[in-house]
C-alpha cells in the first residue's frame, strides 16, 4: 500500500507541466495548451455578426451578442422589484444583491 502511494504521487508530480511564460504548473498538455491561448495569445477567432467585437471563445460571444438585445429579455422575479435587463448574467449579478 505505501508503495503504490508513493508510485501515486510521483505520477502525479512527473505528470505537472509548468508555463514557460507565467510559472502556472498545468496538470496535462492540453491543459496547459488551453492556458496559454486564453491567457497569452490575443488571437479573437469568435466574431460578432452584429458589431466589430471578437473573441477568444464562443461563450463569450454569446454572452456578448445578448447585449445586443433590444428589449430586456430577462427580468427580477422578486414582487415589486421591476428590475429588468438584457443579459442572464446581469440578472444574476441582480439577485445576489437582492
Amino acid at each position: 500500500t505505501e508503495l503504490k502511494l508513493s508510485f501515486f504521487l510521483l505520477s502525479i508530480l512527473v505528470n505537472h507541466v509548468t508555463c514557460a511564460l507565467c510559472d502556472m504548473v498545468c496538470t496535462s498538455v492540453s491543459s496547459l495548451k488551453a492556458h496559454i491561448r486564453f491567457r497569452h495569445c490575443n488571437e479573437r477567432p469568435f466574431h460578432c455578426h452584429l458589431c466589430d467585437g471578437s473573441f477568444k471563445n464562443t461563450y463569450d460571444l454569446h454572452k456578448h451578442v445578448e447585449t445586443h438585445n433590444d428589449s430586456d429579455a430577462y427580468s427580477c422575479d422578486v414582487e415589486g422589484c421591476g428590475f429588468t435587463s438584457r443579459t442572464l448574467q446581469t440578472l444574476r449579478q441582480h439577485y445576489k444583491r437582492v
